[in-house]
């Protein structure tokens, strides 16, 4: 498949998602910061609707496993399942997790917070596998489906999303066009807001100090893993500063190692250069 096919298969997605797209226009190309191997794509977007900015088309359109970003589409669907609420706690197994984070109790707050892949694993068992496609379906998460072990789809390249698709999922996320109650969205949204400066995980804090006016308002999930010896780092959600609010999808990928950080530091660098940031 030519890339050119591919590019336009790209625009035809964020059209279809009610998006008109302009790629790479009214922003400096990030300077590389990873390996001359890795492949980044970067998409933001306004979340009024306007068009939004897209790196890379042809590498924007090809899907990867969304590692630990899949936890927003997991809480939403546990939440308006029921098989969790915004309160209830989950008890550590007594497991030594290498992540800190994870070898405590949880809300869904706390381990969206701290990407706790423990209490996902328990609530993907909770949902099991026909709740959890019937509202990956109704989400209109990705085109991909998944068939194997509940609690590690997300990881293992079982199911896979592109960076295209997860804008568009995240632009119905953030102006409230899901099939989720209300309350169910504001308990998400709040959890994925960062404190100033910094993005959490599993592995702690990371700066992420944004020339953005002030006050800046960042929603955020990373995510990582390696599937067939192939890399991927995830940074996915939004930035509001000012009047407006704009959807943020970066991922950096390569066939070797590659920083937990990269999605991050691609994420931050667009940022940075993208014209709206102003705020206005």
């Amino acid at each position: 498949m030519t890339l050119r096919i591919v590019a336009l298969r790209a625009r035809a997605a964020l059209v279809a998602a009610g998006v008109v797209v302009l790629i790479g226009a009214g922003v400096d190309r990030p300077e590389a910061s990873v390996a001359p191997a890795a492949l980044e794509c970067v998409i933001i977007g306004p979340t009024s609707g306007e068009a939004p900015w897209i790196s890379d088309a042809a590498e924007c359109a090809r899907a990867t496993a969304p590692a630990s970003t899949f936890k927003i589409p997991h809480a939403l669907i546990a939440l308006q399942a029921g098989v969790i609420t915004a309160t209830t706690s989950l008890p550590w197994d007594g497991t030594a997790y290498d992540a800190a984070p994870w070898r405590r109790a949880h809300t869904v707050d706390s381990a969206l917070r701290w990407s706790a892949l423990p209490f996902f694993q328990q609530t993907a068992r909770r949902i099991g596998r026909e709740r959890m496609r019937d509202g990956l379906a109704a989400l209109g998460y990705a085109a991909d489906d998944f068939t194997g072990d509940i609690a590690s789809f997300w990881l293992n390249g079982d199911l896979v999303v592109t960076p295209i698709e997860q804008a568009a999922f995240l632009q119905r996320f953030s102006t409230s066009r899901l099939p989720i109650d209300r309350g169910h969205l504001d308990t998400v949204r709040a959890a994925l807001v960062m404190p100033d400066g910094v993005v959490t995980n599993a592995s702690g804090e990371h700066p992420f100090v944004l020339a953005w006016p002030r006050p800046v308002t960042v929603r955020l999930k990373t995510g990582n893993t390696t599937v067939d010896g192939e890399r991927v780092s995830w940074a996915v959600g939004s930035v509001a500063s000012g009047e407006r609010e704009y959807v943020v999808v970066a991922r950096v990928r390569v066939r070797g190692p590659l920083d937990g950080t990269a999605g991050l530091a691609a994420a931050r660098r667009a940022l940075d250069a993208f014209p709206g940031r102003s705020g206005r």
